[in-house]
């Protein structure tokens, strides 16, 4: 049976039972800041967990996962992967043990067709209840029902003693046995062994408690059922192999590393562990990229990079020594992209940012091996036995490059790595990781405020039609908790039946606007929403609001007009962005105000000045022609054939709000436009940059701020103007000030006021308005003609005094030094500087002290020829 199978059936199976099929989530978790990746099928379940959407309470998925924390231990073990799909089927509030029980084992043993003597099933210790179902209702024998404790049947695993606090529970595992010849081989083996021969491959999570400060457990009011199987790994049961990368999703991409590889086929099993490692990268780097995954060096983006250059070092390991990487691209693209279109749709897109990556890796690999070279050479010098762990870490962490690889380098040498504290390291990394890729005690907590949201029926908006509404005030909510009433000078959140203010949402900003009611008058200064419920967030004014008051909202309709403006605009832009740059462009992100739009996208280089006026002028046309905008209230299937674009990882329903603006643009969207293109009056791009690696973003403006703009930037090079005249003013002013100072007679002039202190010939001299190559200059004009001579040049310009102080050359070795005097002075008169023996620069903060600093030096002179 295939692997597609398997999905269709699993998801056929729960549907009978009243499941709804619910679509994958994007691996980049958009409404989860708890988690940089989706890890588990119930991360996009948290909100029915929670109870704060009930519109069903069953569901079945399957779900693309991304996890870190094992990253050595892929292509090393069987089972071990960095993207996986996970099955799961999930109950809230609704069935409970006995349903996923005997559910499970009915799926596996009927609808599979997996014979029952070769699974094995364990439960918590505690758990009488999970036991009886598993041995009386299904009949199963106590030899293959194991009892474990908390380590290894309780989710979160040992949560009793370490936590965290939240929705925790009983959990029972279904175990696969490969036989008695594989693994230990011993006649006790059972599922506690980490041989291998027990596989897990489907977890049952009772979630009945929550676990409080020093482990209490109290029982939850409503009960919840999260399950996940691997579908690798039950493929691979299925398929009767004995490793996850001998299943038939893998066989065609292992077949093209190797193909690519020096190794002979002989030598294939050695080697295996770096083969499945860049298969299994690849397939997760090409997975994360089309949900919009960036390589960088944070976040998220540091995970993608992360495994690329793991994927290159390996690609190097076996003999391939070139970018082939991106060429296995389009092969993970087939053979996922009947489930998963979204690969399809960015796949040159994807192609692109790994072929980018992978060359400027190669690059940094040369480096790296160079770094190693020169860490060995350095051991070498110093006498030491051992590379640093510190060493060995930023080998791997930077260049990609395994502690065996530098220890073998290191070896061949005769030196040693410091193994301890790079094992150190890289436990500390794994637990950084792990903290990023579990469940976050996050994951099951909600706020106050949505809590408070979740009790209140769908807000009617009006928006679209009307600026105006006559609503009644259902809430009034302050600090997280629900008063009656809000008066003069208060700020508070505020829930109506009904409104014409646009929730913030889509990049769209919140509206802004007034509510009236009698005498009072409340400014709201946002407009935000939880799924469909929206809150203003408002300041009283004058008077005050209570809790069912009929009040008058309006919208602030000038910087409405702004908003949509910028908003019909932003639309405009992403059709000419396809239509210059390619339709491979996807938006990654977008900020829709009344002063400017923002659109980020993807492209992997910056954009040339014609580029930049094709786009510009592609709008401005499209301004011109008056296009009108319709919206049609459509399905997403229907509207995605028509061609609408969709904003990337959002999730739609099953009724989506298509905006169309001729066959020009046609996107799914729930904001706020125009009627009509030429109402924008027209369009300018005023900035275009990165703002990382395969992302750039444009800043635009349109109608009336164009004027301002062009009024700001005349302004802007006007100053700029006056400035440079300036300065070219005070430079000839200088260049003339320093032709006369520098002339014959006034050279003659201070040549003729030198002291003779301990010694030296002495020359100080003060002048106004000359900048440190003007001292120099003079310096130039007067060291030939002084012999065994100081010269300390001071120069007054605006609110600072600076000083030259130079030894001539003929001084020779002395024990005065110019950086010394120079020290000193700053020493004395709170200064800044310093320089070398023969030349260096002091500062003096007050201007006053400038004659003070000139009377000082024969005492500064003097003291540094005495030692003191």
């Amino acid at each position: 049976m295939n692997t597609d199978e398997i999905r269709s059936r699993f998801l056929a199976f729960f549907e009978k039972k009243g499941h709804k099929v619910v679509a994958s989530d994007s691996l980049l978790p958009h409404n989860d800041p708890t988690l940089l990746f989706t890890g588990a099928g119930m991360n996009q379940f948290k909100e029915y967990f929670l109870g704060l959407k009930k519109d069903f309470t069953r569901a079945a998925s399957s779900q693309k996962c991304l996890r870190t924390g094992d990253l050595d231990n892929v292509g090393r073990t069987a089972y071990h992967h960095s993207f996986f799909e996970m099955l799961g089927n999930f109950s809230f509030g609704d069935y409970f043990k006995k349903e996923a029980i005997v559910w499970a084992w009915e799926f596996l043993t009927k609808e599979l067709g997996i014979l029952s003597e070769r699974l094995q099933v364990s439960v918590h210790e505690k758990d009488s209840e999970s036991y009886k179902i598993w041995h009386t209702d299904l009949g199963i024998a106590e030899n293959v029902l194991h009892e474990f404790g908390d380590k290894d049947n309780f989710w979160p695993s040992n949560a009793p003693k370490d936590g965290p606090n939240g929705p925790c529970g009983y959990c029972s595992e279904i175990f696969f046995d490969q036989g008695a010849d594989y693994g230990c081989k011993k006649s006790d083996c059972s599922p506690a062994c980490d041989c291998g021969r027990f596989a897990e491959v489907w977890n049952l999570v009772f979630t009945q408690y929550e676990r409080k400060d020093g482990g209490k457990l109290d029982p939850l009011p409503s009960k919840n059922i999260d399950t996940g199987m691997g579908l690798e790994r039950i493929a691979c049961v299925m398929q009767g192999k004995k490793n996850n990368f001998e299943i038939d999703i893998f066989s065609s991409l292992i077949q093209a590393v190797t193909d690519k590889s020096t190794i002979a086929q002989n030598n294939f099993k050695k080697e295996q562990t770096s083969v499945h490692a860049i298969v299994d990268h690849i397939r997760a780097c090409t997975f994360a990229i089309s949900d919009g995954a960036y390589p960088s060096n944070e976040g998220r983006g540091y995970v993608i990079r992360k495994l690329l250059r793991r994927s290159i070092w390996h690609a190097d390991s076996i003999g391939v020594k070139r970018a082939f990487l991106f060429k296995i691209v389009p092969l993970v693209v087939t053979i996922f992209k009947e489930v998963y279109p979204e690969l399809e749709e960015q796949k040159t897109h994807t192609i692109e940012i790994v072929q980018a990556e992978e060359e400027r890796f190669l690059n940094t690999l040369e480096d790296g091996r160079n770094l190693l070279d020169a860490l060995i050479k350095k051991a070498k010098r110093e006498k030491r036995s051992a590379l640093q762990g510190e060493d060995v870490f930023k080998l791997y962490d930077t260049y990609g490059f395994p502690d065996e690889l530098t220890k073998l380098k290191a070896q061949q040498e005769g030196i040693m790595i410091e193994q301890k504290v790079f094992d150190q390291l890289m436990e500390e990394q794994r637990e950084r990781a792990k903290k990023t890729a579990v469940i976050s005690d996050a994951i099951f907590t909600s706020s106050e405020l949505e809590k408070q949201l979740s009790q209140y029926e769908k807000t009617k908006f009006c928006g679209y039609r009307s600026l105006e509404a006559e609503a009644t005030v259902c809430s009034v909510i302050k600090e997280g908790k629900r008063v009656e009433q809000v008066v003069e000078n208060e700020y508070a959140i505020i829930i109506l039946d009904i409104t014409p203010c646009y929730a913030e949402s889509g990049g769209q900003v919140g509206d802004q606007g007034t509510i009236t009611h009698e005498n009072s008058l409340i400014n709201v200064v946002n407009t935000q929403k939880k799924d469909d419920v929206f809150y203003h967030e408002v300041h009283v004014m004058k008077g005050s609001l209570t809790s069912g008051a009929k009040v008058h909202v309006s919208v602030n309709s000038k910087r409405r007009n702004a908003i949509i403006k910028n908003h019909t605009a932003t639309h405009l832009l992403q059709a000419a962005l396809r239509e210059v740059l390619g339709t491979h462009v996807r938006q990654l992100g977008s900020l829709v105000s009344d002063e400017k739009l923002r659109f980020d996208f993807s492209y992997q280089k910056a954009l040339t000045e014609e580029q930049k006026r094709k786009i510009d002028a592609c709008v401005n046309q499209k301004i011109t022609e008056g296009i009108p905008l319709s919206v049609d209230d459509t399905t997403a299937v229907e509207a995605k054939k028509k061609g609408a674009l969709a904003f990337f990882g959002d999730k739609y329903g099953d009724s989506v709000r298509m905006v169309s603006i001729g066959d020009f643009s046609k996107e799914l969207c729930g904001g706020t436009h125009l009627n009509n293109t030429k109402q924008i009056g027209q369009f300018k791009i005023i900035s275009e940059g990165s703002v990382a690696s395969g992302i750039r973003r444009i800043e635009a403006i349109t109608g009336e701020r164009i004027q301002h703009f062009v009024q700001e930037q005349k302004q802007k090079e006007l100053a700029q103007q006056e400035k440079t005249q300036e300065r070219k003013k005070k430079q000839e002013d200088q260049r003339t000030q320093v032709i006369q100072l520098t002339n014959s007679s006034n050279i003659e002039k201070i040549i003729k006021v030198k002291k003779e202190i301990k010694g030296y010939n002495v020359i100080v001299y003060a002048c106004d308005g000359v900048d440190q190559g003007g001292l120099r200059e003079l310096y130039d004009a007067l060291k030939t003609k002084v012999k065994k001579g100081i010269i300390v040049l001071f120069s007054r310009c605006e609110d600072k005094v600076m000083a030259l102080i130079a030894l001539t050359k003929d001084l020779g070795p002395s024990t005065i030094s110019a950086n010394g005097i120079a020290k000193e002075l700053n020493k004395r008169f709170e200064g800044s500087g310093g320089g070398k023996k023969e030349m260096a620069f002091a500062g003096i903060k007050q201007v006053e002290k400038m004659e003070e600093a000139k009377a000082a030096l024969p005492d500064i002179i003097k003291g540094l020829c005495d030692g003191n």
